[in-house]
């Protein structure tokens, strides 16, 4: 044996080293992997929780002090979300509302009529003109501006115009004419559902058509009651109805009352349609002619035609803010200014105005609001 290969020889001596160098390395590297993969998880918990502290004010337990670098909004798609960015975190904090962009619509919608809505606020509402959501509601206000009932449906149409009905008979150039409007551009609107048919092709029944840029029939904006110059007198008064045919002088005021009403057909009649909203009223059907009863005694503010749709139209002031219409009548029996007792006759049933056929339509109104007839009359 050599000396270089001696237990203690050189050789030997190296190769015991290097094996003693190769596993205290090994050691050590095993804790250092170990120490960083705990340090991971450490830091992994930290962050929520830093988060959550930092939302709940508590930042400053943590020690963070070195402080955001940079906060500032971003848009997201129409939202805000606020980014704060340091030295440790990225923390995200979302704003809940979303800003949805001004689009113009493309199909005709309906709404609820709120308390206190009035057509030129719903119309302002959707941006569109007040004669539009009168046009396209005009079977449902009865052709009256101030009939406009919280708890009515209404069309809200896209555009400005008409929203019109087919009656299964007019042709697409008949609907055109009666609106002053151009039949192309009836067919070729996106808000209707007509491709394939032409000027002289009749709608099936029942389908509603957007006539844009159309125009229904004259819409009087005037209220019921208007303060309007005596000229007898010169003094300011109220008037009601003032500039219709059945318009009384101004200054007329009702009184004996008694504000309990009685069916203003007594018998002999049908209740066809009751009071809700879009019709201020209840209809009651009979023969031509039928005597029409005041319901209870007041002073005549209204007797003559009415442009509104009512006809033959005659208003009793009972005083106290109570107020009754009988309308469509074929005749009339009292005049202006006239004290008319409880059950006497004003009129007979007709079918004049927007009427389908003959039929009283009966109304009770307080301070000019309509109230259902039925909570004071039993029919």
């Amino acid at each position: 044996m050599s000396q270089l290969d001696g237990p203690f020889s050189p050789r030997s001596v190296g190769r015991k080293l290097r094996e003693s160098l190769q596993k205290h390395s090994d050691l050590y590297l095993t804790i250092a992997a170990i120490a960083v993969v705990l340090v991971g998880l450490v830091l992994l918990g930290i962050g929520p929780v830093r988060m959550l502290l930092a939302d709940e004010g508590g930042a400053d337990l943590l020690g963070d002090t070195a402080g955001a670098l940079e906060t500032g909004p971003l848009a997201t798609g129409g939202g805000y979300t606020d980014f704060t960015i340091s030295t440790n975190q990225v923390s995200r904090r979302f704003v809940p509302f979303t800003i949805i962009p001004d689009r113009p619509r493309d199909e005709v919608i309906t709404y609820t009529v709120q308390p206190g809505d009035t057509i030129t606020s719903i119309a302002e509402m959707f941006g569109i003109d007040r004669t539009t959501v009168f046009w396209a509601n005009a079977d449902k206000l009865q052709g009256d501006v101030h009939m406009l009932q919280t708890g009515m449906e209404l069309y809200i149409l896209p555009v400005d115009g008409v929203y019109h009905r087919s009656d299964g008979k007019l042709t697409i150039q008949a609907i055109a004419e009666k609106y002053k409007a151009d039949p192309e551009v009836i067919l070729e609107s996106e808000y209707n559902e007509l491709e394939g048919m032409t000027a002289a092709d009749i709608p099936p029944w029942g389908m509603r058509i957007v006539i844009p840029g159309g125009e229904g029939e004259f819409a009087d904006w005037r209220p019921p009651i208007q303060e309007v110059e005596d000229t007898t007198t010169g003094t300011i008064v109220r008037a009601f109805m003032p500039g219709m045919p059945g318009s009384c002088a101004p200054g007329i005021v009702g009184s004996g009352g008694t504000y309990v009403f009685t069916n203003p057909l007594g018998g002999g009649y049908s209740f066809t349609q009751p009071f809700y909203p879009g019709h201020s009223g209840v209809d009651l059907a009979a023969a031509v002619g039928t005597p029409v009863l005041a319901a209870d005694s007041g002073v005549v503010i209204f007797s003559g035609w009415n442009n509104w749709g009512y006809g033959n139209l005659v208003v009793l002031d009972h005083g106290n803010g109570w107020t009754t219409y009988y309308a469509h009548m074929s005749s009339i029996a009292v005049g202006c200014g006239q004290f008319v007792p409880r059950g006497a006759v004003v009129g007979g049933v007709g079918s004049t105005g927007n009427s389908s056929g003959p039929h009283l339509h009966f109304e009770t109104r307080l301070n000019h609001i309509p109230d259902a007839p039925t909570n004071h009359v039993g029919f």
